[in-house]
C-alpha cells in the first residue's frame, strides 16, 4: 500500500497490528538546524565519486552527503539500524536525468504565470489560479519556501495508477503482521497526462482520490479506504471506510491528523497534509544521497532485508545491494513548522527533501521530529524510472519500497509494491474514475 500518496509520498491503508511499545534510544538525536546546514551545498565541488562503496565501516566521510535519518540508522543508536552485512553496501552511480513528462512540462510554461501566493489571517498561504503543471518552477524568493511547499504538493501523477502491495508491519521483537492491498489513486484535476483534459468530471471538488482495498488477510478481506483531496487547500479533506462487517461505508474524522491508521507507523496527516497549516523554512539547496532501484528487481520481496533472502533484523525494508544503486541529486530542503491553528500538532519539525528536477518529496525520505524536539520519524520510497508516454521519469507510485520508521518506538511499516499500472493499463475494474466517489464504496462487495 502506499503511504504517501497525496503528498510525496503515498496515504496508508488499513494495517492491523498491535504497536508494542519500546524503552528510549540511548542517544536520541534532536532537532538542530546546524545539521541541514552542513548538508552539501548544490553548488559546491564536493561529490562522491561514482563507484564508491559506502559502508558501516567508512559511513562518517560520506556523512554530510545523507539525509539525517540515514545518519540516525547508520548512528547506531536506534534499534533499526545500518548493520555490518554485505546488503547494506551503498553503491554509488552517476547522477540520473530525470526530465518531466512532456504534458506536465507543456502546462507548466501554458499556466505557471497565473499562480498566485494569497496570505491568509492566521498566517499561512494558500494557492490561487492554479490549473496544471509546476506551479512554480525553478522558485525564488519571496516566500521562496511557501512556493517549494506547493510544489511538492503538486507534483506530476497520471489521471488513474494502480498496484498491488504486500505490506508488512514489523515491531521490536520481530513479529510480522503481514497484509496485501490493491491500490488506486486517481487525478481528477490539475491533471497534466496526455490524453486526458486538466479536468475530469470528477473533479468540481477534488483533485486526487487514493483507495485503498484491502485483498489479505481473510479476515480483513474487502475493508476499503477512501480519501479524497479537495482542490481548495484550505478545506478539509476527506477520509471514508467500508467496513465489510457492517456491509456499508463510514465518513471518519478529518480533524483527527496525529491519529495513527489503523496500527500502522502513519498518521492520517504524513499523506493528505495540508499547505495552509504550515509555514516552512528554506533550508537550502543541498547535495543527498538517493536510491534508484533497478526496475527488473524492484518488485522482488527478496530484495528487500526482511523479504525473503536476508532476515531483515537490523533494517526491515532496506533495499539491499544489488538491486538498486545510489547518486547525489539536488534538494530542496524545507522544514515545515506547524501554526497555532492546529494547536499541540503532532510534529515540532517536517523536513522535506523536495527533488529539484521532478519537484517529488519522498525518494530522499523525509523525517519528522516529535513535540520536544527528538527525532520521531523517518518516511521515505525506494522509485524505480518508469516510462511516461516515451520519458523515462521518477514519479510518486513508480515505487519497489515504501516505509514509516519509528524511531522512538521501534516499530516499522514497510511496503513491497508490484510494477504500477497507469491509465490504459490499468485493469479495466478500477480505470473507472467513478471509484473516486464514496458512492462507490457500497459496490465493494459485489
Amino acid at each position: 500500500m502506499k503511504k504517501l500518496g497525496f503528498s510525496y509520498l503515498t496515504a496508508s491503508a488499513a494495517a492491523l497490528v498491535i504497536c508494542l511499545a519500546a524503552g528510549m534510544a540511548p542517544a536520541e538525536m534532536m532537532f538542530n538546524q546546524e545539521n541541514y546546514k552542513n548538508l552539501v551545498d548544490s553548488s559546491s565541488s564536493q561529490t562522491i565519486a561514482p563507484g564508491t562503496k559506502i559502508t558501516l565501516q567508512n559511513w562518517k566521510q560520506y556523512k554530510n552527503f545523507m539525509p539525517i535519518w540515514l545518519q540516525a540508522a547508520y548512528s547506531g543508536d536506534y534499534h533499526w539500524h545500518i548493520g555490518p552485512g554485505p546488503e547494506f553496501t551503498i553503491n554509488v552511480a552517476p547522477t540520473s536525468n530525470f526530465p518531466l513528462p512532456r504534458k506536465f512540462l507543456e502546462d507548466t510554461e501554458k499556466f505557471h504565470d497565473q499562480v498566485v501566493l494569497q496570505k491568509l489571517p492566521d498566517g499561512g498561504y494558500t494557492i490561487k489560479g492554479y490549473t496544471a503543471g509546476v506551479p512554480f518552477p525553478n522558485p525564488t524568493d519571496p516566500d521562496m519556501a511557501v512556493k517549494v511547499m506547493y510544489d511538492a504538493w503538486l507534483p506530476w501523477r497520471p489521471a488513474v495508477s494502480y498496484y498491488y502491495t504486500w505490506d508488512r508491519i514489523v515491531d521490536r521483537f520481530g513479529n510480522v503482521s503481514p497484509e496485501d492491498t490493491a491500490d488506486t489513486f486517481y487525478m481528477m484535476s490539475f491533471l497534466s497526462d496526455e490524453g486526458y483534459p486538466n479536468s475530469t468530471s470528477y473533479g468540481t471538488d477534488y483533485f486526487q482520490a487514493g483507495r485503498y482495498f484491502v485483498a489479505a488477510p481473510e479476515q480483513s478481506k474487502y475493508t476499503t479506504e477512501l480519501q479524497l483531496q479537495p482542490k481548495d487547500p484550505t478545506r478539509l479533506q476527506e477520509l471514508y471506510a467500508f467496513l465489510p462487517s457492517l456491509r456499508r461505508s463510514l465518513r471518519l474524522s478529518s480533524a483527527a491528523r496525529c491519529t495513527p491508521l489503523l496500527g500502522t507507523d502513519y498518521i492520517a496527516d504524513d499523506g493528505s497534509w495540508l499547505p495552509p497549516n504550515f509555514a516552512p523554512t528554506y533550508l537550502g539547496l543541498k547535495k543527498v544521497l538517493t536510491i534508484v532501484m533497478d526496475p527488473s528487481k524492484s518488485e522482488d520481496p527478496k530484495s528487500y532485508a526482511g523479504g525473503g533472502a536476508y532476515p531483515g533484523d537490523a533494517f526491515p525494508g532496506w533495499p539491499v545491494a544489488g538491486t538498486n544503486h545510489w547518486e547525489l541529486r539536488d534538494y530542496y530542503v524545507i522544514d515545515l513548522l506547524a501554526l497555532p491553528k492546529l494547536g499541540n500538532y503532532c510534529y515540532s519539525h517536517r523536513i522535506f527533501y523536495v527533488d529539484k528536477q521532478t519537484y517529488y518529496a519522498a525518494m530522499a525520505g523525509a523525517e519528522a521530529y516529535d513535540r520536544t524536539g527528538k527525532i520521531y520519524k523517518m518516511l521515505w520510497t525506494a522509485n524505480y524510472p518508469v516510462n511516461i508516454h516515451g520519458v523515462t521519469t521518477i514519479y510518486a507510485y513508480a515505487t519497489g519500497m515504501s516505509m514509516a520508521i519509528d524511531f522512538q518506538n521501534s516499530h516499522v511499516t514497510w511496503n513491497n509494491d508490484i510494477h504500477v499500472q497507469i491509465d490504459n493499463d490499468a485493469p479495466a475494474s478500477v480505470r473507472d474514475m467513478a471509484n473516486s466517489t464514496p458512492g462507490s464504496l457500497d459496490r465493494v462487495m459485489q
